[in-house]
């Protein structure tokens, strides 16, 4: 098994080499990971004491950044950051509270072995799902604790067939800080008991979006008043079910689309559906053209744009890669995303559905009836606010196991 993994590792480099040469994302990992050793080396990392905490994406990245920001206020420590996705790479770069940061070698023995071999930190953090095996293999015999933090576990995961492969490599982790119950009980069938149920650090990072919120001009002008849909980490899979009932809305209702790759050739699909009905953030302000339809073209901003939404589309869920609900939730507006099986994974939602928060919806007909009510019914979707606070304090808890890794 240990070698056909290691294919497995092999084909998925072969993958990223041949399609980087059409392929940004993937250029930009190729890249990358050709100055991982050299910026290692440059940076003295085999001399520094630090926390290394790995994450995948962007989404992963918003998870970690309340326990950054717990330990560069409680503990004099400095903090290593890896990251698989290109996606996340710009927004780590310019995170000032991280001291060192690159991209983490794809998973073969001999870039681990070589990653070890330079680094010695206190103890490594994995956020959610990176259970790289020859990654933890390697952490785990050089002694390093190795810590699962906002992980969440499902019964048709693979870690739970009767496979031993995969076992094994949770057996090597630490300590499982997990979302909920059903998880740990999960971990508990395979015989792994160092698990605590801390919550979701996400519920955390919302409120901290929410509570240091700061008025953005451009876009309370463009919005003049008017209701609003913001669109937020869009998909075309997203924008061709709804793009019909867009085009056909004749009210006022202004809209704001984030798409989730922000890049010439997917702002242009944009702007080539809906012709002559949009303006570039970029761009404002509007001057004397008025638009219908804003779009944004930065990182950054889609977290805080969802205050002045009266609606917000969530990107990804009609491919089953549904975007974060809670960062709209919070502002107590509805959220609506794509029905698709796969978006089970994301517990949140059926606590939002059941407080009439969160709204699937099969197509762009039930996005119209859904946005028309809303309009009609503004009450609807109220409580984001005080059930994400409700969930919160996971960062706390983290603490309280962390701290005695430090000593």
């Amino acid at each position: 098994m240990n070698f056909l993994y290691n294919v497995f590792i092999k084909l998925i480099d072969i993958y990223i080499f041949f399609s980087s040469k059409i392929n940004v994302k993937n250029k930009r990992i190729l890249e990358g990971r050709k100055r991982t050793f050299k910026y290692i080396i440059e940076k003295k990392l085999d001399e520094k004491e630090f926390v290394w905490i790995h994450v995948s994406s962007v989404g992963e990245f918003e998870q970690a950044k309340p326990i950054i920001k717990l330990f560069k206020k409680n503990y004099k420590i400095e903090l290593l950051i890896t990251y698989y996705s290109s996606s996340v790479e710009n927004q780590i770069s310019e995170y000032n509270r991280i001291d060192y940061h690159f991209y983490l070698p794809s998973d073969t023995l001999n870039n681990m072995k070589k990653i070890f071999h330079y680094l010695n930190p206190k103890f490594l953090i994995i956020i959610k799902y990176e259970f790289w095996k020859n990654l933890i293999t390697i952490g785990n015999e050089k002694s390093i604790p190795i810590i699962s933090v906002s992980s969440v576990f499902r019964s048709n995961q693979i870690y739970f067939f009767p496979i031993i492969f995969f076992k094994n490599i949770l057996n090597k982790i630490s300590l499982f800080l997990v979302q909920n119950d059903s998880s740990r009980k999960l971990l508990n069938k395979i015989k792994i008991e160092n698990v605590k149920v801390i919550g979701d650090t996400r519920y955390d990072r919302v409120l901290e979006i929410f509570e240091n919120f700061e008025e953005i001009d451009s876009i309370k002008e463009f919005i003049n008043g008017k209701n609003t849909v913001v669109i937020g980490s869009s998909w075309k899979s997203d924008i061709q079910k709804i793009k019909n009932e867009i085009i056909r809305d004749l009210t006022d209702t202004k809209y704001i689309i984030a798409p989730h790759n922000i890049n010439q050739k997917d702002l242009e699909y944009l702007e080539n559906i809906f012709i002559n009905d949009t303006i570039r953030y970029s761009d404002l302000p509007q001057k004397n053209i008025k638009k219908r339809i804003l779009l944004i073209n930065n990182i950054g901003m889609l977290s805080s744009i969802y205050k002045y939404a009266k609606i917000a589309f969530i990107g990804g869920g009609f491919r089953g890669a549904l975007h974060n609900t809670l960062e709209a939730a919070v502002w107590n507006i509805p959220v609506v995303y794509g029905n698709h099986i796969n978006n089970k994974k994301f517990i949140e939602l059926e606590s939002l559905e059941k407080r009439n928060i969160g709204f699937p919806i099969k197509n762009g007909n039930e996005f119209k009836l859904i946005k028309n009510r809303i309009f009609k019914n503004r009450d609807t979707g109220k409580g984001g606010y005080e059930f994400i606070k409700s969930k919160s304090g996971a960062t706390n808890k983290i603490n309280e196991f962390l701290k005695n890794y430090l000593k």
